[in-house]
């Protein structure tokens, strides 16, 4: 159940990548960037499926992820592991870009100016959903 539910995140996290992608493409960064942060926070959520762990219900998980490559450290791939400084980053900077991002029509921020958060975190989103689907894959043949 818990491996079926992992992949299941995961296919999603992928999708929401995909919507990312296609947001960028056309110039909507601000969809982009709302989009990468749910890539990554639904990945990882799938990586503590996996493990075993009921996850939170909220956006900002990284307590959880850090606890979790804290107390099973041994039964993550050394990749994820000595990623952990690189996810932790990209969804804390991704947490905090997401607001924003979702409200510029409330706020003095333009669209456009969100180009350069978006390309940068895109390359960091794309790592992180392979780092995940790495550990989810190892994790579900257990």
């Amino acid at each position: 159940m818990e491996g079926k539910a992992a992949l299941d995140a995961l296919g999603d996290a992928a999708r929401w990548l995909n919507s990312a992608k296609r947001s960028g493409e056309s110039g909507d960064y601000n969809l982009g960037i709302y989009a990468l942060e749910m890539s990554v926070e639904i990945a990882l959520k799938g990586v503590l499926i996996a493990l075993g762990i009921d996850y939170p219900k909220v956006h900002d998980i990284l307590p959880s992820v850090r606890l979790a490559i804290k107390e099973y450290k041994s039964k993550l791939p050394t990749i994820f592991v000595n990623n952990e400084a690189f996810i932790l980053d990209t969804l804390r900077e991704l947490l905090k870009l997401r607001g924003p991002a979702g409200y510029t029509f409330s706020s003095n921020i333009k669209i456009a100016d969100l180009e350069g958060d978006y390309k940068k975190y895109l390359s960091s989103s794309v790592k992180t959903l392979e780092l995940c689907k790495n550990a989810i894959g190892l994790l579900s043949k257990r």
